[in-house]
Order: structure tokens, then sequence, then C-alpha cells
């Protein structure tokens, strides 16, 4: 089947190419229609779904199933013994990084030193990042946006002005790509380890490259032992899918390797569901 380039100047003076050329504008047509689609779908999630959105109750999860949902209903029941709240975010491949980034930054709004060794970690990132590979000035628009909303925190933030900080793209989504950067840095300065969790034959930098760093790519368990290890963040995932065999399942992501897993106190706190990461709130 002939491409585009192979069309360009071609005569049309016969059946084969004129063929051709039909073939092409059908081809082109499905791909503008394809387009057209996912814009339509990219744009309803924009218009409904902020970024992040205000914290609801974890009994408003319930009107999301069906009464007669018994396995989700008694999951939803579960998870509000222990959290009363939840804070969406935008279902755009982003949410696990953009959960991550304003759930750190929303636990220490009044926590210069910890808000510091996060400023110290971007600063050396940057640095590490080079040494990979990574054009300084690429880097460099990054990380400037990121000590921006750091330093925001640092001046007396609060929760609504992280809110707008983050519920704005151009800086909530320099915050997700740089905390994809910083994931990845970790995995590759620590590929020996990972690669024997990489699937498909892929090197580390190969997964980074694919996985990792494009923006709307998902997260799984592999991203997230990166991020908390990487950050110093001890994380605690919440699991509710559709297995029957238990209601919920716990996930802790500890900070460091000799992290004592008896003490273990998250600073954030996530709930998965299939595809998807959100906040949660103890009482």
């Amino acid at each position: 089947m002939a491409t585009r380039s192979d069309l360009t100047g071609i005569s049309t003076s016969n059946n084969t190419t004129s063929n051709n050329n039909n073939y092409a504008s059908t081809d082109i047509d499905l791909d503008q229609q394809t387009q057209e689609q996912q814009n339509e779908i990219e744009k309803e999630v924009a218009d409904h779904q902020p970024l992040i959105s205000p914290k609801i109750k974890t009994s408003e999860l319930k009107n999301e199933y069906l009464l007669e949902d018994k396995i989700y209903q008694d999951k939803v029941s579960e998870l509000m013994k222990k959290y009363k709240y939840i804070r969406r975010t935008r279902g755009d491949g982003n949410c696990f990084y953009r959960a991550f980034g304003f759930g750190y930054l929303e636990e220490n709004l009044n926590n210069r030193n910890e808000l510091e060794r996060f400023r110290q970690l971007t600063n050396d990132l940057k640095n590490k990042l080079v040494q990979l590979g990574y054009l300084d000035f690429t880097v460099e628009d990054v990380s400037d946006v990121v000590l921006e909303v750091i330093d925001n925190v640092g001046k007396g933030g609060n929760e609504t002005s992280l809110m707008e900080n983050f519920c704005s793209p151009a800086y909530s989504d320099y915050f997700v790509a740089y905390l994809r950067l910083f994931t990845s840095a970790y995995l590759q300065m620590n590929s020996t380890f990972f690669e024997n969790f990489i699937e498909d034959g892929k090197t580390v930098k190969q997964f980074c490259n694919t996985e990792v760093e494009p923006m709307a790519r998902e997260s799984d368990n592999i991203h997230i032992i990166a991020l908390a290890k990487a950050a110093a963040v001890p994380l605690r995932v919440i699991y509710m899918d559709r297995n029957e065999q238990s209601l919920l399942t716990t996930h802790d992501f500890s900070a460091t390797d000799d992290e004592n897993k008896s003490a273990f106190k998250p600073m954030i706190t996530m709930l998965y569901r299939p595809g998807h990461y959100d906040l949660l709130y103890e009482h």
C-alpha cells in the first residue's frame, strides 16, 4: 500500500495509482477519525475531571457501584472504617505521579526541613540526569518549575494555593514530568537490581524511555518502588479490585531498604483501583 510520501508528485493517470490514492485517502480518513475521537475523549476528561479534586467522603464511592455489586460495596464499607476522605486525581495516565506530588507537598506544608530536603533532591537530580546523558537545558526547564512550586509552599503556602498549582497544567504537568525523571534516574542508577523485573527483553534504559518518562504512561509496582526510595518517602497503597478472596489488600513501599516494617508509617496513602490512583486520608 502506498504511503503519503510515496504518493507525492505521482500522476493519477492509471488505475493502479488511482486505487493507491483511494487507499491512502481511506487511511488518512481513518487516522483523522481516530485522532478526532481521541481528542474528544481527552476533552471530555479535561472538562469533567480536575487534575486534583477537593476532598470528598469515601462514602461517596458507594455511588459509583451498583447496589447489587456486593464485592465493591463491601470493599468501600471496609475502606470507610479507616479512611474518611478521598481526593480524586484525573484519570489521564499521570494519576500516580500527580497524587504523589500533591500528597507529599500537602503533608509537608508546614515542614520546612522536609521541603528543603526535597528541594535539594531536585537540585541533585539535575546533575544525575546530565551524567546519564540528558540535556542540561531540558532538565533545567523542568526543575525550575518544580523549585518554584516548592518555594511557593515554603513561603506560607496552604491547601488552597497548592490546589491552584496542581490544577494548573503549567505547574502540575511539569511536576509530574520531574517525578517521572526522578523515577527514571533511580531505576537507571540501580539497573542491576531492577533489570530482573523488566519483561519483554527490554533494558532498564529502554524501559525508562518507553514506560517511565513519557507523559500519560500508567504506573506499576516497579515505578512505585523506585520513586518511594528515590524520594525517601514511605508510601502505602490500598488495592481495591474484584478479587473475592479479600476485602482490601495493603501494600507498603518503604523509603529505605532497612526500614522496620512493624513501625512503618506512610507519608502518603493512595487508593488503587485497576488503572487508577487517588489519595486517601485517615479519620
